[in-house]
């Protein structure tokens, strides 16, 4: 597709002063919001959403055209229609910006429609018309409400318009609503309503948090977070059981008052109540969010759990190398997956389980995996599109496809005896595949199935006798261009073959050989000529003939539309089955995917041994980590890493920039949270206690946006991780106080470790340069100090990215200064500041030490010299001579 922007905007002068003056007439808008105007040929955008939409997507700022007049001029963008979709697939789907579709109607303009990250709607024929949709589409409310002891109560309402899923929960959050952050990388929302409220501080606070997941936030007023109509919508909205009278007000959920102002306010905002295909569709239920590990942002990020954008390769995130997943609807749930590490022992069993039968069972993880999941289409996609009455009689025959191909699915899983897999997969397919029997034979009796084959969706014409009669009017057409088809054949003297497409109805083809004999005869007209397909082309016959068929064939469609929306109401009947289906192949895929990750990896995975939370124990033989061991040209040092309740919760690594000590600590962290996932573990053993929380700071990273430095966001960070650690936490810390002075870095970092070590007690990782800790293990035995190994000589630096015991007693600054090609002489001069500064250190130590001795014997000394004096019989000289030894002595 061509980004060629269209130069021209056809508006006279007139008519260009008119719109200026309405364009600036507008109200004010966010920079996050870009306004297009509907000229039916082709779209515009202007002022501040050209400049923008002109670097974005064209990439250059030539095609802004200026229109008006003299001081009242406007910045002007055209898009094609091409361009158009394009431009907003990118801006809803990619930047997270929300967009205006404004339409001229009798002569002013008016706003036609609107969408946001979280609010597709109104776009989904766009954005989704033609491929399957991968992502969840969920939307949160949050409602802050202080209690009146002034503790933050936090209301979350969340929509998943995918799921057709209310989710709805009420807590109280710290001050820095880290509970809220982690709530909300869980959930992974495209978008988050707040109520906008300018005076409240802890509002901007609760924005910046949820801005720092990603999340694109929109504030609106106070009413639309009012109750009044809610139970009213809500018994419009949810499916309740057949023979259930709709009565919303006896939900327990709505016994969260602040949770269901929440809800309300997302209801309102994707105005579902006002969409009849939303009737009856939705579920309702609790967020039950204490049930998986805790994950802030810093923690995702420092695990690598999703990719950075822009990065090209997938092997740079935990979902890059995971996702073997052979559907849509399997990618959905592993993405799901990462973001709820689980915290339930036996659900964590249950998954690996099943992955260590598809890991040691081949054959029936190489079926699953290259024939059976990967003709499975999106069946939640599908479903959707019946349920909004927006799917044809192709998308209703894709399920009938699928589900024809299940029951050999089941027999290969039939192959294994593992009961797990058996109750868990097998057993719940086997009985939704026979409930969707009468599917199957609707589907049979309606459609006809010959003409399937040719990619024409017709019901058969037996349904009635008008549609039998263009049914034989149409077969007898086709026979007469089989006739034609015979006779041109024999007068050109070639082979040719008679085809058909919904682009030109009915062709005849030839290869491209033959194709001169045919664009040198006059008697035929050539329609296109490619590569691949050949020449195309009709004889004046075939093109009458053709003409008669297609208006029958049109008569035909317009005449069945009224079966067609009986067999869609039909299809719809099946939801909760077909969606279930959905739910338990994402499952098997997922898994399926998890066990391809072990099984192919060219060292070993192995099924960790999980134990029940508090057992206080984490015990890795050979850890890797599974992105850096697969990156080209790397030969990984695997390590190993103990911990035990009472005995060693703390680590301090030192070591060499470079030498590993950042991989080491989050290749252990990966590996614990891997394991909660119900994944295999690239170790040879490990023994992993159920954790709360992984928790992270790693990296030097600053915020400019926000007006953080890197020293702030290092804090905020820190602080988080104190106010959530508990004993039964992963706590990993890379290089903490680097951002400040060094005697003030070191001493943060002391007394931080020190809290961890000795009031949490949470296993930690902490890899720092500052030595300076390493003397911590004196007076606090559950640290213990390691350290990665480097050979050092006079011109270098052998790193072995091993972790061994003991403290490193000095850094390498300078040799991978030397590493990097620094100049000689600033080398050399480098060598010489360090062992001044060395010197001075030493000495200041040394005047320090003795300031402390003069402060210790001080009074020791003072009262000496009194007792002395009183005692003194002799001479001022002897008393003096000895006061004088008595200070000698003491100070």
């Amino acid at each position: 597709m061509s980004k060629k922007p269209i130069n021209h905007l056809n508006l006279d002068p007139e008519q260009q002063k008119t719109f200026v003056r309405f364009h600036k007439s507008l109200p004010d808008k966010p920079l996050t919001t870009v306004r297009f105007f509907n000229r039916q040929d082709y779209y515009t955008v202007h002022g501040q959403d050209a400049t923008f939409a002109a670097k974005d997507f064209y990439k250059t700022n030539h095609s802004i055209k200026i229109i008006g007049s003299d001081d009242d001029t406007l910045e002007s963008l055209i898009f094609n229609k091409a361009n158009f979709e394009a431009y907003i697939k990118q801006l809803l789907l990619v930047n997270h910006y929300r967009v205006e579709i404004f339409v001229n109607k009798g002569g002013k303009w008016a706003l036609d429609y609107k969408g946001s990250p979280g609010n597709l709607s109104q776009f989904e024929d766009l954005l989704f018309g033609n491929v399957e949709q991968i992502e969840a589409n969920i939307v949160i409310a949050l409602k802050l409400s202080p209690d009146f002891r002034n503790n933050k109560i936090i209301g979350l309402g969340a929509v998943d318009t995918v799921e057709n899923k209310f989710q709805l929960s009420e807590f109280t959050d710290d001050e820095y609503f880290s509970h809220t952050e982690s709530i909300v990388i869980k959930i992974s929302p495209k978008e988050c309503i707040l109520m906008g409220d300018s005076s409240n501080p802890d509002v901007e606070q609760l924005k910046k948090i949820v801005e720092r997941c990603g999340v694109l936030v929109t504030m609106r007023k106070k009413s639309d977070f009012g109750t009044d109509t809610l139970v009213q919508d809500l018994n419009k909205l949810i499916m309740f059981e057949e023979g259930q009278q709709p009565n919303a007000h006896t939900l327990p959920q709505l016994q969260l008052e602040i949770a269901s102002a929440a809800i309300a306010a997302v209801i309102k905002y994707l105005e579902l109540s006002s969409d009849s295909d939303n009737l009856n569709q939705y579920s309702v239920d609790n967020l039950g969010y204490d049930k998986f590990v805790h994950l802030d942002s810093a923690g995702v990020q420092a695990l690598n759990l999703f990719s950075n954008s822009g990065t090209m390769s997938k092997n740079d995130s935990i979902l890059g190398i995971f996702n073997k997943c052979r559907s849509p609807h399997g990618q959905r749930l592993l993405t799901q997956w990462i973001r709820q590490p689980l915290r339930d022992l036996n659900k964590i069993n249950e998954r690996l389980d099943i992955v260590e039968t598809l890991v040691t069972d081949t054959d029936i993880r190489q079926q699953l995996h290259d024939q059976h999941l990967r003709t499975i289409p999106d069946l939640q996609a599908l479903m959707r599109k019946i349920q909004r009455k927006k799917a044809n009689l192709q998308d209703c025959y894709r399920i009938y496809q699928a589900i024809q191909k299940l029951p050999d699915l089941v027999q290969t899983l039939s192959n294994s005896d593992n009961k797990t897999l058996n109750s868990v997969i097998t057993a719940p397919l086997k009985e939704l595949v026979n409930d969707m029997n009468k599917y199957q034979a609707m589907i049979e009796e309606t459609i006809d199935l010959k003409l399937v084959e040719r990619g024409e969706f017709l019901i058969q014409s037996g349904f009635d006798d008008e549609l039998q009669e263009m049914r034989n009017q149409m077969d007898d057409y086709e026979s007469k261009m089989k006739s034609n088809l015979t006779k041109t054949s024999g007068a050109l003297g070639i082979s040719v073959k008679l085809d058909s497409n919904s682009q030109y109805g009915f062709f005849f083809k030839v290869l491209l050989k033959d194709a001169k004999t045919v664009s040198n005869n006059k008697s035929y007209e050539v329609l296109d000529t490619t590569k691949g397909g050949g020449m195309r082309f009709r004889s004046s016959k075939l093109t009458e003939l053709n003409t008669d068929y297609q208006s029958i064939h049109k008569n035909y469609l317009e005449h069945q539309k009224s079966i067609v929306v009986e067999v869609i109401q039909t299809a719809s009947s099946y939801s909760a089955t077909i969606l279930n289906l959905s739910r338990t192949l994402a499952q098997l895929d997922v898994l399926t995917s998890f066990s391809m990750l072990a099984a192919s990896s060219l060292r070993p995975y192995v099924r960790p041994n999980l134990h029940p939370q508090g057992t206080g124990l984490l015990d890795l033989k050979q850890v890797r980590h599974p992105c850096v061991e697969v990156q080209d040209s790397v030969s990984y040092i695997p390590n190993d890493a103990y911990f035990k309740q009472g005995k060693c919760t703390f680590n301090i690594i030192t070591g060499p920039n470079m030498g590993g000590k950042s991989t080491y600590i989050r290749s252990v962290a990966v590996a614990v949270f891997m394991a909660h996932m119900g994944s295999f573990v690239p170790c040879d053993t490990a023994e992993i206690s159920v954790v709360d929380a992984i928790l992270a700071r790693v990296g030097a990273n600053d915020s400019q946006i926000k007006g953080l430095s890197t020293f702030m966001v290092e804090m905020i960070e820190t602080v988080s991780i104190l106010k959530r650690a508990t004993s039964e936490s992963l706590v990993i810390i890379d290089e903490l106080g680097r951002g400040t002075s060094t005697y003030e870095g070191c001493g943060i970092a002391c007394a931080i470790a020190e809290r961890l070590a000795v009031e949490t007690k949470a296993f930690t990782l902490f890899a720092t340069h500052f030595h300076e800790l390493t003397k911590l293990q004196e007076t606090i035995p559950t640290i213990a100090n390691k350290h990665v190994s480097a050979v050092t000589t006079d011109n270098s630096l052998t790193l072995l990215y091993q972790v061994q015991p003991g403290s490193c007693d000095k850094s390498f600054g300078i040799h991978v200064a030397a590493m990097a090609k620094f100049p000689k002489n600033v080398i050399q001069d480098a060598a010489k500041k360090l062992a001044l500064l060395e010197s001075f250190q030493n000495n200041q130590i040394l005047e320090d030490n003795q300031k402390e001795i003069n402060e210790a014997d001080k009074e020791k000394f003072l009262n000496e010299c009194k007792r002395c004096a009183q005692e003194s019989t002799s001479s001022d000289d002897e008393l003096f001579n000895r006061i004088k030894k008595l200070r000698t002595e003491f100070l």
